[in-house]
């Protein structure tokens, strides 16, 4: 084995271990809200396909300010309004950008585990592969 083998092998270690704390990617069975947020202007997230974290945060600071406006115009006005509740909106983004962030997380890996299995020498590939062979075999 080449000398940097070692250290490949300890840095993909290091990788396997990060994946294996980071679990299984979440998911949801049903969002809490209809999974469609409509703006003022007309536009629409579906939540559903909402691909980065910087939408998500967009999207609830539009329901916060929304929210807000809202609250304080009832105010002004001295009438009673019933405020749409946002915290089904708000626990369905926590959701979807938690499935970014890990997205983002498990591509960053896997692209490091690729680098690092393609700086091993010839000597170390030969050796796995040997290796997946004889279990395959028994």
């Amino acid at each position: 084995m080449a000398k940097n083998d070692e250290k490949v092998k300890e840095l993909l270690a290091v990788i396997e271990a990060k994946k294996k704390t980071m679990g299984a990617r979440p998911k949801v069975t049903a969002w809490k809200s209809n999974g469609i947020l409509k703006f003022g202007d007309g536009s629409h997230l579906n939540i559903n396909v909402a691909g980065s974290v910087e939408q998500c945060v967009e999207a609830v600071a539009y329901l916060l300010q929304k929210q807000s406006f809202l609250t304080e115009a009832s105010k002004l006005l001295g009438v009673k309004y019933a405020e749409p509740s946002i915290e089904e909106y708000i626990q369905d983004f926590k959701v979807r950008t938690s499935m970014i962030v890990w997205d983002g997380e498990k591509k960053k890996l896997d692209v490091l585990e690729s680098k690092l299995k393609d700086l091993r020498s010839e000597d170390a590939k030969t050796e796995d592969a040997l290796s997946d062979i004889t279990q395959a075999l028994n």
